[in-house]
């Protein structure tokens, strides 16, 4: 988790919910903005998963 990091200073968290493309199962994964955007980036570049959708908690 990147609540942690200096970067995420800020107090926004985002929820990212992905799909796994193999097994059709989902997860939700908890980023800060900075972070958030940077899992999508790394997700379109993986076949195997999916971005369902993302939001601001």
């Amino acid at each position: 988790m990147c609540e942690h990091s200096p970067e995420c200073s800020n107090g926004v968290t985002c929820q990212l919910v992905l799909e796994n493309g193999e097994t059709g199962l989902e997860t939700a994964e908890y980023y800060c903005k900075a972070h958030l955007v940077l899992r999508i980036w790394e997700v379109e570049n993986d076949s195997s998963m999916r971005a369902v959708s993302a939001e601001q908690l």
